[in-house]
């Protein structure tokens, strides 16, 4: 038998007993044009060759992976009923910033 946990409480789900919620996440960089600017006085493909020739070190994939683990995020969380409950309230757990306080000294 497969057992399910909630990955927000770590309460154990008995899906025979009750509803388990499955909660995809997906998170992508949003580049919105180009941004960079050209400087005429630096020769790029020099930049690049030098660039590529600083990365001797490190294999491509985990360059690669690196790069992808900066810009995208996806995952994949179980939910009881009840935290589904508070997720659907407040899915990006603005009440928890603002009930931080500092005092004014």
């Amino acid at each position: 038998m497969i057992h399910y946990t909630c990955d927000r409480c770590k309460r154990q789900i008995d899906t025979d007993e009750q509803n388990r919620f499955i909660v995809h996440i997906e998170i992508q960089s949003a580049i919105d044009g180009p941004s960079i600017e050209i400087d005429d006085d630096i020769d790029q493909l020099n930049e690049l060759n030098d660039f590529l020739e600083n990365l001797h070190d490190e294999s491509v994939e985990d360059v690669s992976d690196l790069v992808d683990s900066q810009l995208s995020h996806e995952g994949r969380y179980d939910l009881c009923a009840e935290c589904h409950h508070q997720f659907l309230k407040n899915p990006l757990g603005r009440d928890a910033m603002l009930t931080l306080g500092f005092s004014n000294n």
